[in-house]
């Protein structure tokens, strides 16, 4: 670290420490020698001499320690709250970085004020990579949550299931769904820059086509292997419904672990089924970028 990094964030702990404590550090005027006239008198006996400088440095010692501490526990208490918003990715919604999504909000602003039916139901106006507008909506039995990774529904409960929205732009030469390949999906999906790869890109990804649920929509089965905040591995399964509209590719994935699948496989379905992406109007509105 350079001198002037140094000095910046020892005055940013003087000032954390005046502020939160009002603890005040001795200015330089106040460390100054005193004039003979105010100077405390001395006897010239060895052991007062003695005394007299243990007691000086003991003092100064606590000073500095006083300070340093308060001014520790200020900064930590002022710094807390952001590093707890850094946490919005991985299993559970514990991550070390938030995910990339490419979720484009069509209006940031309405976006924020998005809230959930009764019956659970979702609707956005999105983006695709190409700016094409986009409807999506799906329906799930857990909260939404206003979330700066994107769009997610989840089990606050347990935090085993969620569903989540991915956005990604199309390679070149894929235009329709029959041109999805599982191999797409993997890479969009489980890369170490996803949901998923907060803790190590996921390992044992199977995916298979399971339906075509409409003209516009194609629903797959995935299983994999993640690692949680605790590096432990966790078996998972997932419904993948997929919609191309513009040049992007928008996926809704449902998940839960594989010891819990079998029980909510019925649910975790008909939230896959409940999934569109279609063409919207245009429009001049704002765009804001969530990944």
């Amino acid at each position: 670290m350079t001198p002037t990094f140094l000095r910046f964030h020892f005055g940013a702990l003087m000032l954390v420490s005046s502020r939160v404590f009002g603890f005040t550090f001795p200015s330089q005027r106040n460390l100054s020698i005193p004039s003979a006239s105010h100077r405390p008198t001395r006897q010239s006996s060895p052991d007062n001499m003695n005394i007299m400088s243990t007691s000086t440095t003991n003092e100064s010692d606590v000073t500095r320690a006083n300070f340093l501490s308060k001014s520790l526990l200020g900064t930590l208490i002022l710094l807390g709250p952001d590093v707890s918003n850094g946490f919005d990715g991985g299993v559970g919604g514990l991550g070390k970085t938030r995910p990339q999504t490419g979720v484009v909000f069509r209006d940031p602003e309405a976006a924020a004020e998005i809230s959930q039916s009764s019956s659970g139901d979702v609707n956005y106006e999105l983006v695709s990579p190409d700016g094409t507008p986009v409807f999506l909506s799906f329906s799930a039995p857990w909260p939404l949550l206003k979330s700066a990774a994107g769009i997610e529904a989840r089990d606050l409960s347990g935090g085993f299931e969620s569903s989540y929205v991915q956005v990604v732009e199309l390679p070149k030469g894929v235009k329709a769904l029959e041109d999805i390949k599982p191999a797409l999906l993997s890479q969009s999906i489980f890369a170490s820059t996803g949901k998923f790869g907060m803790y190590g890109a996921p390992t044992d990804i199977k995916i298979k086509k399971i339906a075509q649920q409409s003209v516009a929509t194609t629903v797959y089965q995935a299983s994999f292997t993640t690692l949680t905040p605790a590096m432990r591995e966790s078996d998972r399964k997932a419904y993948i419904s997929a919609s191309i509209v513009g040049n992007g590719l928008f996926l809704l994935v449902t998940t839960t672990t594989s010891a819990r699948f079998g029980k909510l496989e019925g649910v975790l379905r008909k939230v896959a089924d409940s999934f569109t992406a279609i063409s919207a109007p245009k429009s001049n509105l704002n765009l804001r970028k969530f990944s």
